[in-house]
């Protein structure tokens, strides 16, 4: 079993949506996250920033919020920022899914059928858990692709039915999204810092207040974790 986590990061300029799912397998989940909590509290002994406080990605790199009790300059929160995914590339067992396209709902179609074609190689499950907010649309999705999945052949047609389509439901996704407020969970928060590590990477051009601190090339750090089988014409595996 694997438990995923998802969260996706928006571009208002480029209308550009970038999702990163965080696998993690159910026999790590404990290490793993003992893992990110002591990075945490690494973070509150050196920087003073509460263990307990969300750190949403573009806020935190931007420099606002409130996230400890003296002033965070950009450029540490920058350093903060690839620490994260720094830590999340040397976590063993970790796994990184990624999407990236103009259309929300088209890129988790994607990612949710990707999960479960590598839940089929890995000989595993998966339960999806997503970012509040868009518990309807997640469900409804799944729901539907749980029975009825079309799925174009990449050779044109499926050569044993002659047909350009094939239904294939996605049965290794169990259940139901669930959906989990972000300030009460690690693995989304991260997640939300892969999102929108992968955006600032994407995007055309660059954000210049980002790129002052390299952050086009944040996510970059992530990529000994990431599914590359996933979308094998990406060198990342990113779906588009």
């Amino acid at each position: 079993m694997h438990l995923i986590y998802i969260d996706d990061s928006y571009d208002q300029d480029t209308k550009l949506t970038t999702f990163s799912a965080l696998s993690v397998p159910e026999t790590e989940w404990a290490r793993t996250f003992g893992a990110i909590q002591t990075w945490r509290r690494e973070l509150r002994d050196s920087d003073g920033i509460y263990v307990t406080k969300e750190l949403h990605a573009w806020k935190f790199v931007s420099g606002r919020g409130n996230v400890g009790p003296r002033i965070i300059t950009k450029h540490r929160r920058s350093q903060i920022f690839n620490s994260g995914l720094t830590l999340l590339s040397s976590i063993d067992g970790l796994r990184l899914f990624n999407a990236a396209h103009r259309g929300q709902s088209w890129a988790f179609e994607r990612l949710v059928n990707r999960i479960n074609r590598t839940m089929i190689a890995w000989n595993s499950n998966a339960l999806l858990i997503c970012d509040e907010g868009k518990e309807a649309e997640y469900t409804r999705l799944v729901r539907k692709m749980s029975v009825h999945n079309p799925i174009p052949s990449q050779y044109g047609v499926w050569l044993d039915t002659g047909k350009s389509y094939r239904n294939i439901p996605i049965e290794r996704v169990l259940e139901d999204p669930f959906f989990k407020q972000s300030d009460k969970s690690y693995f989304i928060q991260m997640a939300d810092w892969c999102a929108y590590a992968l955006l600032q990477r994407e995007r055309d051009p660059p954000i210049a207040s980002r790129k002052k601190y390299g952050l086009h090339k944040s996510f970059d750090l992530l990529a000994p974790i990431c599914v590359r089988v996933a979308n094998r014409r990406d060198p990342l595996g990113i779906i588009r």
